[in-house]
């Protein structure tokens, strides 16, 4: 055995042991996988092979969308959205991202308006962030649609982050009674 084949031999054995762990992975997390590489196509195909097989997958058919929306197809993601919305009506995070979608699409001032009215039941900081956000932004609807999406966003991450920081802080203070 040469010394160039020993040195690749424990590569060549890693590459079997991934490729048979990701054998193993489901349609859905090979799409995701996909998506995080940026090969939307794939993750389009990986997660529609899974749909097929549950169709009634709220998760699914929101990441289906999301690929949509990272792709900046604002139109296909909004559709997906708005088909979300047919069979889970006024489920938050499809609620969101059909705003930001809208914002894509340039529907800026009316998606702005919306989400100033955005509800996500007992999430109280995701809401509150996201509503005071757009309503900041309607002032400033004249920066590029990428940055108001990207503040809109960071508003639903703090409130989300604010949100884990209070249901943390009330669960210690009830086991504390």
């Amino acid at each position: 055995m040469s010394r160039h084949t020993r040195r690749f031999l424990p590569i060549l054995g890693l590459c079997l042991i991934l490729s048979s762990a990701l054998a193993g992975c489901t349609s859905a997390v090979r799409g995701s996988m996909a998506l995080n590489r940026g090969d939307y196509q794939q993750a389009l195909s990986l997660y529609n092979e899974a749909l097929a097989k549950n169709p009634d997958s709220l998760h699914l058919r929101q990441r289906i969308a999301l690929t949509y929306f990272t792709m900046r197809d604002y139109a296909k993601a909004e559709q997906c959205y708005r088909d979300i919305l047919n069979r889970w009506p006024g489920e938050p995070e499809t609620v969101f991202y059909l705003g930001l979608s809208r914002i894509g699409k340039g529907e800026t001032r009316d998606a702005l308006t919306d989400l100033t009215l955005f509800h996500w039941p007992f999430k109280f900081y995701h809401q509150k962030f996201v509503q005071e956000e757009a309503a900041r932004l309607l002032n400033h609807q004249d920066l590029p649609a990428n940055e108001i999406i990207a503040d809109l966003q960071d508003a639903l991450d703090k409130g989300r982050v604010e949100q884990l920081r209070f249901e943390i802080e009330s669960e210690n203070m009830s086991n504390n009674r």
